[in-house]
């Protein structure tokens, strides 16, 4: 295969705001061989699609495929292809920013069917040599006027999120539509997929993709300003989709193979083969161009053609062939034949469009987490029509209801989770949207920090006591491991992500704490300990790329609702910094673990006497190793580590260690103190308590007998919990 990203210029022409970047890309290729990374089956199925369309080309008599109507019109099409377009935007109000229009979405649906039934008025800069070829494709895609409910629709979602900016196969999943039903199409801010001289606008999902690859991530994204034809910006010679559209249909891109020599290129005899060393796609219209004239002296560049990328202006980018057509409508009859069906014609109603549909109440909010007393803004987001009345209902909140399109800011006093409803009316019809639990309310006032600490030395009860993994994309592939850690027992992993190479937009994953209340700490302290390493590779076309990733550490003092980055040295690692193993980087492939403690690196920063805080280690991914994170807490005396914490206070000691038989645990108390001391293994399995009760305060010793907990020869390690803090000590039996 042929490198697998070219400049994509064609797509930039009038497009002010990626005017002014190096290059722009479809990212189709690039996105399939990352699914075939992820599942190696898919490269075989591509394979056998090839295999069999090569098969099936020897049959197509290419006169059959070409349109005889010679009224100037269009035949009724041989398929006819619902369509719905979510768009994710970031907040923006209907016809503003990346929230764009229901008029510049039709505007692109038009357009997209001019350019499938060669009906395109550019049509007349086509050079002769090509006219015959042309071909009217026989597609038509119309918007959907029922959705998978049967409730009648225009065809278009609008869903707020904060991650439009971050485009890819998790962003879709926000709003999606029965894949065999529709050909869903996502329109983004960006997408989260960039290279050293380029950014991808575009990419979609092979056919052949069906049946390995999930289908609820099958169709196109799309950036949202080249969606469209309603400005200079979004004009004629803007033919993103309708280049993206053709990838979803099975065509591949007319330079597909490695060099001018490759037979196959693109599976197809009546486009040319294109090539130029790089992927240096972009260039003047030149009628006489022929980058691979060794292979085929009689015919040009088809600079005209859909698939291939050029800056050419009046002559470029206005036809599909009729080999083009052929292969289209085989992957629609090998791979959607649900889509054109006659019955989901009639599910999705596209065979009879209906009447104005009613409103969809729809609304979100960007502070929904906060503390009490603390206020929320609501904003509405109705789509698929216009509502004429609203009615709000807050439970939990002041005031509770409203009746107004932007309600006030709602105040919320006591702490709890509460629902919020959104009724609309249109058409005389009143219809309701409840989100449960939308709003969380927690105390103003958090529990006093001694020394508190995510446990999952062998515990999860870190999860029970408010910590959490947040992930941007849904991806919370955190997981416990054991025997890597910095802690000697386990610490959490998240592993390699070398697909994830965007370093302005990759996705954060964070580790959150509960509040704590630190007015009275002599010293309050934020301390963890992480581990990761510099990563070379993989290489995306002639780049290479170097890990990027960029760890933040920040604080909440108002529940959660605005985060302000720590001071101090620690609450920041960026670039080379980032790396607790040195300079030295690794290949990706070898998968990074910290081989002792000195891999890791141990985190303090200073925080403020506040009576509710809480506290976020942020990693935004750009290609980064193996992460690893250990030893968080909080402390209200500045301490240095858990082990060392209590364990000093108590004077606690093992002796003999290592043991034959027995050996004996001595510690002090101050004061009265609930105790329970419990041995666990390698694997994090409890073998059972040497000691649990009541201890005065003064000395104690408690004997600690292997035969009594049936353990054999190897290492294990001592839980002792004095009140509602513990540490872990290593034992050795031998």
């Amino acid at each position: 295969m042929k490198k697998l990203l070219y400049s994509l210029s064609f797509i930039a022409i009038g497009l002010n705001s990626i005017a002014q970047q190096k290059t722009t890309f479809c990212g189709s290729d690039e996105h399939n061989k990352h699914l075939q990374s992820l599942n190696p089956q898919l490269k075989i199925e591509e394979a056998n699609f090839n295999k069999n369309w090569k098969e099936y080309l020897q049959t197509v008599n290419v006169n059959d495929l070409k349109n005889t109507n010679k009224l100037g019109k269009a035949s009724a099409p041989k398929y006819i292809i619902p369509v719905v377009v979510h768009v994710i935007h970031s907040g923006n109000s209907v016809g503003s920013g990346n929230n764009i229009s229901d008029a510049q979405i039709l505007s692109e649906i038009d357009f997209l069917n001019k350019s499938f039934r060669n009906l395109n008025s550019d049509s007349v800069n086509r050079r002769d040599i090509f006219k015959d070829i042309a071909a009217d494709s026989e597609i038509e895609f119309r918007m959907a006027k029922k959705d998978p409910n049967g409730n009648c629709t225009n065809g278009i979602v609008r869903v707020y999120s904060p991650n439009s900016d971050k485009g890819d196969d998790d962003l879709k999943k926000l709003s999606v539509w029965n894949t065999k039903s529709y050909l869903n199409i996502w329109i983004v801010q960006s997408i989260l997929k960039e290279v050293s001289n380029g950014t991808v606008i575009g990419y979609a999902q092979f056919p052949f993709a069906a049946g390995v690859i999930s289908a609820s991530t099958d169709g196109v994204v799309l950036q949202y300003n080249v969606f469209g034809q309603l400005s200079p910006s979004q004009n004629v010679f803007n033919t993103t989709t309708t280049h993206e559209v053709g990838h979803w249909l099975g065509l591949y891109h007319p330079f597909q193979g490695d060099s001018c020599n490759n037979a196959d290129n693109d599976g197809l005899f009546d486009t040319p083969p294109t090539y130029s060393a790089g992927g240096a796609r972009s260039g003047p219209f030149s009628a006489t161009l022929n980058t691979c004239n060794s292979d085929n002296p009689d015919l040009f560049d088809q600079q005209e053609n859909y698939m291939d990328y050029f800056d050419c202006k009046q002559r470029c980018q206005n036809m599909f062939t009729l080999q083009q057509k052929a292969r289209m409508h085989y992957c629609i009859e090998t791979y959607r034949r649900d889509l054109y069906s006659p019955s989901n014609l009639v599910k999705t109603g596209v065979n009879n469009p209906t009447t104005t549909c009613n409103a969809i109440p729809s609304f979100y909010s960007t502070n929904a987490n906060i503390c009490s007393n603390g206020t929320v803004s609501f904003t509405q987001n109705v789509y698929n029509g216009t509502a004429s009345a609203y009615s709000w209902t807050f439970n939990g909140g002041t005031p509770a209801t409203a009746s107004t399109a932007v309600p006030p800011a709602i105040n919320y006093s006591t702490p709890g989770s509460y629902d919020v409803k959104l009724s609309i009316t249109t058409n005389g019809t009143t219809v309701d949207t409840i989100y449960k639990n939308y709003v969380t309310v927690v105390t103003n006032v958090a529990p006093v920090a001694e020394v508190n600490y995510a446990n999952w030395q062998y515990k999860t009860d870190w999860y029970e006591q408010g910590w959490r993994f947040v992930s941007e994309n849904g991806k919370a592939t955190w997981r416990r491991v054991v025997g890597v850690s910095y802690n000697q027992i386990a610490c959490m992993k998240l592993d390699d992500d070398p697909f994830n190479q965007v370093p302005t937009k990759g996705f954060e994953q964070s580790f959150i704490s509960p509040s704590f209340n630190l007015v009275n700490a002599s010293k309050p302290t934020f301390r963890f300990a992480y581990a990761t390493a510099l990563v070379t590779g993989p290489n995306q076309g002639s780049t290479t790329f170097n890990s990027s990733d960029d760890l933040r550490v920040y604080q909440s003092t108002n529940c959660g609702t605005t985060w302000t980055q720590m001071s101090g040295t620690g609450s920041v690692f960026s670039g080379t910094g980032i790396s607790t193993t040195g300079t030295n980087r690794l290949d990706y492939t070898n998968g990074f673990v910290p081989s002792d403690r000195t891999k890791w690196r141990e985190v303090s920063l200073d925080a403020p006497k506040a009576a509710n805080i809480r506290f976020k280690i942020t990693l935004k991914r750009a290609g980064g190793s193996n992460f690893y994170l250990d030893d968080v807490r909080v402390s209200s005396s500045g301490s240095l580590s858990l082990a060392d914490d209590l364990a000093s206070a108590i004077n606690f000691s093992v002796a003999p260690n290592p043991f034959n038989s027995t050996t004996e645990l001595n510690y002090e108390l101050k004061t009265n103190e609930e105790v329970n001391i419990s041995v666990i293994d390698l694997l994090g399995r409890n073998m059972g308590n040497v000691f649990n009760g009541k201890n005065t305060a003064g000395s104690h010793t408690v004997n600690l007998d292997r035969n009594a907990l049936g353990l054999n020869n190897g290492i294990y390690f001592l839980n002792v919990e004095i009140g509602k803090q513990s540490f872990v000590k290593k034992i050795m039996v031998n």
